[in-house]
């Protein structure tokens, strides 16, 4: 309780700074419009030539890409505020020292103490894209469905933050590596099915770097039915990553000596 008490006023904070400065409302909704709407357009183009692409419908891709924009959504919003700066302001100029001098647990504050509200426009709109997707899909999901996209959506974020967290874990050893170019590159390929990959590429984002696990295992599950054994995999990735995210903190800060390491 008191860990969401820190995350909600420290969204609060965001939210006022970030309401004082209108025009960026602007730009970031024109911004929001303009990636989401280039990727719906390049669906509807395709699907002017195809009933289906790699098994999957328009209907099913639109449902993709919602999932995809939802949790994008959530990610700018409160993971990359804090994570992004923290090999250049983190380390090497030694802000990480104020947050281990705080009554709380310093992975918590590096890593999700501050929030871009604004990025919730993504959210918004990949949620709109998703109900657009589910209404224009030949059959309605089911119960079981709806409740294991759910839980496998936050099994996703979850592994985003950890990703996150592991990357930015890098800069204890390597202050200099910047891996964000690389990260937000092997981001773009969760919106698209795993199904249009060749096999290496597949196992490669399902098993290595669970890019599949942001969008397309959701979705699959919402459109399929649930599958237990996609539940408990997905469950476990989840609780893995957050345990290996946490060792390689504590692994970190072993190593970290202040603003001058």
């Amino acid at each position: 309780m008191k860990l969401l008490r820190l995350l909600a006023a420290g969204f609060s904070m965001s939210l006022r700074r970030s309401v004082a400065f209108r025009v960026n409302l602007v730009f970031d909704v024109l911004l929001a419009f303009t990636g989401l709407g280039t990727a719906v357009a390049a669906v509807l183009i395709v699907f002017t030539r195809a009933d289906t692409l790699a098994g999957w419908s328009k209907a099913e891709f639109l449902i993709l890409i919602g999932t995809y924009q939802l949790i994008t959504g959530l990610r700018t919003t409160f993971i990359d505020p804090n994570l992004s700066w923290f090999p250049e302001t983190g380390i090497r100029n030694g802000k990480l020292d104020g947050y281990l001098l705080q009554p709380a647990p310093s992975l918590f504050l590096s890593s999700l103490s501050l929030s871009s509200p604004l990025q919730l426009i993504q959210f918004v709109l990949g949620a709109g894209v998703l109900g657009w997707g589910i209404a224009a899909a030949d059959r309605g999901p089911s119960a079981g469905g709806a409740v294991s996209w759910l839980v496998l959506v936050v099994a996703g974020i979850v592994v985003t933050w950890a990703l996150s967290v592991l990357l930015a874990c890098l800069a204890f050893w390597a202050p200099k590596l910047q891996l964000d170019v690389f990260y937000h590159s092997a981001w773009q390929f969760g919106r698209y099915p795993t199904d249009v990959f060749a096999r290496p590429l597949r196992i490669l984002l399902t098993y290595v770097f669970p890019m599949a696990l942001i969008a397309s295992v959701p979705s699959t599950a919402l459109l399929r039915g649930p599958q237990f054994g996609v539940l408990v995999a997905g469950i476990a990735a989840a609780g893995g990553a957050a345990a290996l995210a946490a060792l390689a903190w504590r692994a970190g800060l072993r190593r970290y000596t202040g603003a001058t390491s």
